[in-house]
């Protein structure tokens, strides 16, 4: 599986829409390459960043995610040593708000993409319904024909 947009063209995908039936505009925008943040253009490493938090109701919060609630964040930093994901397989999990998140598709496409070309064997899951489907454990493991349809076109 290659990581560029283009080189991706799966006949069917998972969420049942085809390829062929994409307008003009649609299939300009998968042709279209974004770029890559600086962090990631070379060797970097993780650090440990600021605990987690919640802006309303702490309490109720670290009730229901008592795994992951204060758990440091992650800071991603150059570094001159190896790429520290090389080595090592991820299981990534990706939520959105429920609400229209411009980009957030395209975040979530160059996760995967990383994740292909540096972590190989790494699975990254996408979270259904919003904060709401972390709750109910409605999640899908995302893969390139699943990711396919939704890069560059903004909310669908």
């Amino acid at each position: 599986m290659a990581s560029s947009n283009g080189d991706i063209k799966p006949k069917t995908t998972t969420t049942g829409r085809y390829a062929s039936v994409y307008s003009e505009v649609q299939a300009s925008r998968l042709r279209h390459s974004l770029p890559l943040p600086s962090v990631l253009k070379s060797n970097f490493k993780i650090l440990d960043g600021p605990q987690s938090s919640a802006a309303g109701n702490p309490d109720e919060i670290a009730k229901l995610f008592p795994n992951l609630f204060g758990q440091p964040s992650a800071r991603l930093v150059p570094s001159d040593s190896g790429a520290v994901l090389l080595e090592r397989k991820l299981k990534i999990g990706v939520v959105l708000s429920g609400g229209q998140a411009p980009g957030g598709h395209n975040v979530i496409s160059g996760v995967f993409d990383y994740l292909q070309e540096h972590a190989k064997g790494s699975i990254l899951y996408g979270f259904r319904g919003g904060p709401a489907g972390i709750m109910r454990g409605k999640y899908v493991e995302l893969n390139s024909e699943f990711i396919y349809p939704y890069r560059n076109q903004g909310r669908i």
